[in-house]
């Protein structure tokens, strides 16, 4: 039953490795500037908004990606769903939710405080 989960979670890591591979890959370089050729401060502040959130959602894919790696890596090595923490189980429920986390959610909690 737990290979099971174990199997399920590893399938669904690897699918999410590749669209997050995938979606970096596409997503290229940042385009240039441009910014000061627009016909109004408006536009300079459209151009500048939509890169910055171009690059928080590539910064955000390849954190998301270096997880997914890390979780896969343990999953190798035999430490996947323990707590790295207090060394407790983490709950199949949470990973299933969670695939890519390290703590449990008695941990992750205190973590948060």
């Amino acid at each position: 039953m737990v290979a099971d989960i174990h199997h399920n979670l590893k399938t669904a890591l690897e699918k999410q490795r590749e669209q997050l591979q995938t979606e970096l890959a596409e997503s290229g370089t940042p385009p240039a500037d441009g910014m000061g050729y627009g016909t109004h401060q408006a536009d300079d502040g459209t151009v500048a908004f939509e890169q910055a959130a171009d690059l928080a959602m590539r910064e955000n894919a390849k954190r998301m990606l270096y997880q997914i790696e890390r979780a896969l890596f343990r999953m190798e090595e035999g430490t996947y769903g323990i707590c790295r923490q207090c060394g407790n189980k983490i709950d199949p429920a949470r990973l299933k939710a969670i695939p890519y986390t390290r703590y449990c959610l008695h941990c992750a909690a205190r973590a948060q405080e």
